[in-house]
């Protein structure tokens, strides 16, 4: 194993040194240049990142209160649809009372694993 490291340790500074006699002085130097550029504009790059994601995420009072209040599978830019039976399900378990101060929303429930493509025998219930 250990002869294995020691020819491969040779073989790659044989290719380091054929490859350094193989460029001239000039294409080298090029080489080198363009890459430090290369370097220079990847770290400019990673600097205004980190300064971007440094930055506190501004919410103002409207959008949270939206926010807090609207189910997310009705919300159409988190990929919901306000007129589906999974917003209407959300609504109803997040604001839907009865008189045991209990959503009742057996019948949507109901409705829901049929659209989701169960039958309700196929579903375990839990009280």
């Amino acid at each position: 194993m250990v002869a294995v490291f020691i020819v491969g340790g040779i073989l790659l500074f044989g290719g380091g040194i054929a490859t350094g006699v193989s460029l001239n002085k000039q294409k080298t130097h090029k080489i080198i240049e363009e890459q430090t550029l290369m370097i220079g504009a990847i770290q400019d790059g990673q600097r205004d990142l980190l300064e971007a994601a440094s930055k506190p995420v501004v919410l103002d009072a409207e959008l949270k209160a939206s926010l807090a209040q609207v189910p997310v599978q009705c919300i159409e830019a988190a990929g919901g649809d306000a007129m589906s039976v999974q917003c209407a399900w959300a609504t109803c378990a997040a604001f839907g009372q009865s008189s045991a101060n209990r959503p009742e929303c057996s019948k949507l429930t109901e409705l829901l694993v049929r659209t989701l493509g169960f039958t309700p025998e196929e579903v375990q219930y839990r009280d």
